[in-house]
């Protein structure tokens, strides 16, 4: 009998535990937590940049505007961008995983992360929509990673989002794997809005979201299609920014899905 009462006892002990203890570890410091990736480590690889009001490359210290030379050059379709963090660090890594392995529960630290670089900078965005994934990839993959960064973002800033009103009917490979004036003619004219979406998309302030952005020529071609569609305004907003030394002339890594 007392055997029997110290089992339950011991019993009802570790069900309490295992009640309060943190569900799981940060990803990159593997201290047991209640959050995918722990706060301390989002401050720590959270570095304060200055970044190109309009297509969010890190500026050098002593650049003396606000703009880019490129941006100066030639205008992105985008209205501004807006970025979290480098892509570099641990970034690359937690994003490959949300990508890639099905991590999904990274999308809330991720997506709070990018909230709080847009709060400030939030204007009169009205609807947030996501970089859409071709009909093939999304089943490929079961989620589009750029929607659950977008759906949690909205509910952190108090925004709607929807997916579904811009489309990419097309399949492409892999745009790493392509030359860069291959990558280029894939991803021109490969996003447009669908049937039943000009009218939500009409005179609207949109921001659209992805994991990480690169040189932007994917989120220009969304921007294109959104703005031909009757949009107000289109805003880039995305969790990672690849270095100025990093990237491709002619495309965006992320335009691989």
């Amino acid at each position: 009998m007392l055997s029997a009462l110290l089992t339950r006892a011991n019993h009802a002990r570790l069900t309490l535990a295992h009640a309060v203890a943190p569900a799981s570890q940060c990803h990159l410091c593997r201290a047991w937590q209640s959050e995918p990736v722990c706060a301390a480590c989002i401050q720590a690889w959270r570095p304060s940049t200055r970044r190109c009001l309009r297509c969010a490359i890190d500026l050098q210290d002593d650049h003396p505007d606000t703009i880019c030379q490129r941006c100066e050059d030639q205008s992105p379709e985008f209205d501004r961008a807006i970025v979290a963090v480098d892509y570099s660090g641990p970034w690359p890594g937690l994003l490959a995983r949300l990508k890639f392995q099905g991590a999904t529960a990274l999308a809330k630290p991720l997506a709070r992360l990018l909230a709080e670089a847009v709060q400030h900078r939030l204007g009169n965005t009205s609807l947030i929509i996501p970089v859409p994934l071709s009909p093939q990839r999304l089943r490929e993959r079961g989620y589009n990673q750029s929607w659950l960064l977008a759906r949690q973002a909205g509910q952190y800033l108090g925004v709607p989002a929807r997916p579904g009103l811009l489309e990419r009917p097309r399949h492409t490979p892999r745009l790493m794997s392509l030359s860069a004036e291959e990558r280029l003619k894939q991803i021109q004219e490969a996003f447009q809005v669908a049937p039943h979406a000009h009218a939500a998309l009409a005179e609207q302030d949109i921001a659209i979201v992805d994991d990480v952005m690169t040189t932007g020529a994917t989120l220009n071609a969304c921007a294109h299609a959104l703005i031909a569609a009757g949009a107000r305004s289109v805003s880039v907003w995305a969790v990672a920014r690849t270095p100025v030394d990093t990237r491709s002339d002619h495309t965006d890594t992320a335009a691989s899905g």
